[in-house]
C-alpha cells in the first residue's frame, strides 16, 4: 500500500492553553473501502493507516489527496459490479439456470391443477371469446364458456376450427367500416 495523505486536517494550527501554536498531526489513509453519496457530495469510507476498523471515517472526495487508492478502489468496485452482473446473466433473475422462465413458473398452478382440463378438454360449450393476446408467440383467444365462470386461453387455431362462429362473432364485434371521400363522391 502506498502511504497517502488525505488533505483535511493538513498541518491545521491549534493554540494550546498556554497560547503556543501547536501543529495536529496527519494522517496517511491505508485503504479506500466503500463509497456513497450524501446530500449530493461523494464520500469514502477510509481506512487510517496506523488505526483500527473501529476508527474508520467517512470522508468528502474533495477533502482527499490520495488518487491512486481512490483509482484502485474503483477499479475493484467495478470489476465486483460486473461479476455479480455475469452472475445474474449466467444464473437468471431468479437463481436458477439462464432461460427459465421465471414468470411462467410462478403462474404455474399446483401439481393438482395441472391434471384438471382446460380449453375445449374441458367438454364444454363456447359462449364468446373475452379477448385476444399474442404475448406467447401464438395468437390465442380468452373464451367464457357456458355454464361455468372460469375462462380459458385456447390457442386460435384450435378455436376456428371448433368454433368458428364463436370467432366470426368475435372479429365483428370489433369490425369498424371506414368511407373515404372519394367512395362517397362516386356514389353522388
Amino acid at each position: 500500500m502506498t502511504d497517502v495523505e488525505a488533505k483535511e486536517p493538513k498541518e491545521v494550527k491549534a493554540t494550546d492553553a498556554e497560547g503556543e501554536e501547536e501543529e495536529e498531526e496527519e494522517f496517511s489513509v491505508e485503504k479506500v473501502l466503500c463509497k456513497r453519496v450524501k446530500n449530493g457530495k461523494l464520500e469514502y469510507l477510509l481506512k487510517w493507516k496506523g488505526y483500527s476498523d473501529e476508527d474508520n471515517t467517512w470522508e468528502p472526495a474533495e477533502n482527499l489527496d490520495c488518487p491512486e487508492l481512490i483509482s484502485a478502489f474503483e477499479e475493484q468496485d467495478k470489476k465486483k459490479k460486473e461479476k455479480e452482473k455475469e452472475k445474474k446473466r449466467k444464473t437468471g433473475p431468479t437463481g436458477g439456470p439462464a432461460g427459465d422462465d421465471a414468470a411462467a413458473k410462478k403462474k404455474k398452478k399446483p401439481a393438482e391443477d395441472d391434471s384438471k382440463p382446460r380449453g375445449f378438454d374441458r367438454g364444454l360449450d363456447p359462449d364468446r371469446i373475452i379477448g385476444a393476446t399474442d404475448s406467447s408467440g401464438e395468437l390465442m383467444f380468452l373464451i367464457k364458456w357456458k355454464g361455468s365462470d372460469e375462462a380459458d386461453l385456447v390457442p386460435a387455431r384450435q378455436a376456428n376450427v371448433r368454433c368458428p362462429q364463436t370467432v366470426i362473432q368475435f372479429y365483428e364485434e370489433r369490425l369498424t367500416w371506414h368511407t373515404s371521400n372519394a367512395d362517397e363522391e362516386d356514389k353522388n
